[in-house]
């Protein structure tokens, strides 16, 4: 086929984006808090997304102002050919240290994502941010927007969460989101909190090439490995989890690996009744980005066969520097699989799992 018929099925396809992040500016975040908070936030030192890391190469790389409806709707959706996107605010709740603070934020961020994103445009969708600190308030947040039509999801960020979300103590959290037919996503982060976060090894690193190769599978594989664990798919089991911006091709290993040690220490795992493999492939999905470019390209097809078409869902991480336009994936998609399998993956798939009716 030609570039022309390339760009039309592009266009032609419907594309739903579940990784899309705002940039909300502090001061603006400021307006949907109370005080102390308020005044925080307004101060010098008010920021929750500090990066001590070179992430900008001296300023080579220029950070995109993204922040309203607007801007989904002009980047996003038209640029960007997104039908149906799924925003979150990335607001890094988990590892502030101040237990009122992370509280006050997360429902900060979320009046701001409804007041500024969803109630302006009924074709945005988006994730309710909760601050694990407190999972009973959690709990209750999720209750809450959950009557709220565009919300269609639960975001968790699991840098800096301590312990580990599959600890039992997180289950009233787990609980809300299954009652309200809401699936739980988690992201990762890297930057300033890592630095002094799980594993503490990493502090040895010296450079953002390091720190960005690593920071979202560290957090992301001990938050699955600590769900698989502690039963947390046993436990709710019709609670669907998506792990975001960490790419696929560390999954098949993490599932065997996770196999391989059930197999020998059961009794560690009480609550589990099957392989965590199989727990993962029923409950869990993996976003695309980043999709991680292979020497040989034939081997992504194999990183999707071993995940399984069922399993994958496609994000853009849009607006970071190191965003995945969807013709990145397409691409693979379109010179391995079939048409209804690329649908799937666009479509499909992510549709099921946030119960978004188009």
């Amino acid at each position: 086929m030609g570039t022309s018929s390339y760009q039309d099925e592009i266009e032609s396809a419907t594309i739903v984006d579940t990784d899309i992040h705002l940039r909300v500016p502090t001061e603006e975040l400021a307006k949907y808090v109370d005080e102390p908070h308020k005044g925080y936030l307004k101060g010098p030192f008010g920021s929750t997304n500090d990066i001590i890391w070179d992430v900008t190469m001296g300023e080579k790389i220029q950070h995109k102002k993204f922040e309203t409806a607007e801007d989904v709707e002009r980047d996003v959706m038209g640029e960007l050919n997104v039908d149906v996107p799924i925003v979150n605010t990335f607001g890094k709740l988990s590892y502030l240290p101040q237990t009122d603070r992370a509280v006050e934020l997360m429902h900060g961020y979320n009046r701001y994502l409804l007041d500024r994103v969803l109630d302006r445009n009924d074709d945005i969708y988006g994730l309710a941010e909760i601050a694990p600190q407190k999972p009973d308030l959690a709990a209750e947040l999720i209750d809450d927007l959950a009557n709220e039509n565009q919300i269609v999801g639960v975001f968790a960020l699991t840098t800096g969460a301590y312990p580990p979300l599959g600890d039992e103590r997180y289950d009233i959290m787990y609980k809300a989101a299954e009652d309200n037919n809401l699936p739980f996503a988690f992201h990762a982060s890297a930057g300033s909190a890592f630095k002094h976060e799980f594993p503490r090894q990493h502090q040895g690193f010296e450079t953002w090439l390091e720190m960005h190769s690593m920071a979202h599978f560290w957090s992301q594989s001990m938050t699955l490995t600590s769900l698989i664990r502690n039963g947390t798919p046993v436990k709710f089991p019709d609670l669907d989890f998506v792990i975001l911006e960490s790419g696929l091709g560390w999954v098949p290993y993490m599932m065997y690996r996770l196999n391989k040690e059930y197999s020998m220490r059961r009794s560690e795992a009480p609550l589990l009744e099957r392989s965590p493999e199989s727990y993962i492939r029923d409950s869990f999905y993996f976003s695309s980005q980043p999709l991680g470019e292979p020497d040989n390209p034939q081997q992504m097809r194999q990183i999707i066969e071993l995940l399984g078409i069922d399993s994958i869902l496609f994000s853009s991480d849009y607006p970071h520097y190191d965003f995945d336009h969807p013709s990145a994936l397409y691409a693979h998609l379109r010179n391995h699989f079939e048409e209804e399998e690329r649908a799937q993956i666009l479509t499909d798939n992510p549709l099921s799992v946030y119960g978004i009716n188009i």
